[in-house]
């Protein structure tokens, strides 16, 4: 007998029993992803952090599945400009140990006015969270639905009226935001968390690893601990569906914007050249 909010009924209905290990395990990986104007220019570099956590994660990834398959499937659900949530879950079976490595997916998609990023030309007002710290493992890399520690940072920062938090890592290392990357400037150096000290491994900032460099900045992948990141010239956050958001200020410390503000122009340059190549 199941009691669900006070209803009790006999067994689990089937939608529930399909995703029963997402939630009573976390047993699952997501993507958020960006459709603009009809297109993913992303598609390939969420596919390829999917798949390295499916293997990761011991799931048998069905042969038809790739980047191609979930962009048609994606395009059925989302047209236009969108942001998509991919998830996908073990078929239910088994308590820790599954007895079914199959995956299944859902596709959930919001529409978005605007072809393009939030440019947050205001700024970002963020601090360091105090109640909270992420694992240095190997699947610290993926977006997986064990999200609680990022839920409290998010909290923490709401009830501070910071608009976002850093987290630190179990070795007290800067390691990333609630739901970004973190960049910064030092001494006109581009910087950046490397993946050894834990942070999820970014679609966009595998690209900025890419086309920063190609216009003469190269970015450096170094640990940093709080203290030192306050010392920044500019700190900026990447995420794949919002873009580069620039920090204002840190708990008093105010952050210059004039590189922040050129590397959007970059991005920018590069997906509309994405986008015409594909029209």
């Amino acid at each position: 007998m199941i009691n669900f909010n006070t209803q009790l009924i006999a067994d689990w209905p089937p939608e529930m029993l399909s995703v029963q290990r997402g939630l009573y395990y976390g047993d699952a990986l997501f993507e958020s992803i960006r459709v603009f104007e009809g297109q993913i220019p992303f598609m390939s570099g969420h596919w390829e952090r999917l798949s390295k956590g499916l293997v990761a994660m011991g799931y048998v990834i069905p042969a038809h599945w790739s980047a191609d398959f979930f962009a048609k499937e994606i395009l059925r659900a989302a047209c236009g400009n969108a942001r998509v949530r991919l998830t996908i879950w073990r078929s239910p079976g088994g308590l820790y140990n599954p007895q079914d490595d199959t995956p299944q997916f859902l596709i959930t998609a919001k529409e978005l006015t605007s072809s393009m990023f939030d440019r947050y030309s205001e700024g970002l007002s963020i601090g360091f969270s105090e109640e909270v710290r992420l694992s240095v493992d190997s699947l610290s890399g993926f977006k997986t639905l064990n999200g609680a520690r990022y839920v409290a940072a998010a909290k923490e920062a709401c009830a501070k009226g910071w608009d976002d938090a850093i987290i630190l890592n179990c070795r007290e290392q800067v390691c990333e935001a609630t739901s970004s990357n973190i960049f910064w400037m030092a001494n006109h150096q581009v910087c950046t968390v490397p993946l050894s000290d834990g942070p999820v491994t970014g679609v966009l900032r595998d690209l900025l690893l890419r086309i920063l460099p190609a216009t003469g900045y190269p970015v450096l992948e170094k640990s940093v601990l709080p203290e030192e990141l306050m010392e920044a010239d500019e700190v900026f956050f990447t995420n794949a569906v919002r873009g580069i958001r620039r920090v204002a200020h840190c708990e008093g410390k105010v952050f210059m914007h004039d590189h922040s503000e050129h590397f959007n122009y970059l991005l920018a340059t590069h997906i509309n050249g994405i986008l015409r190549d594909k029209r």
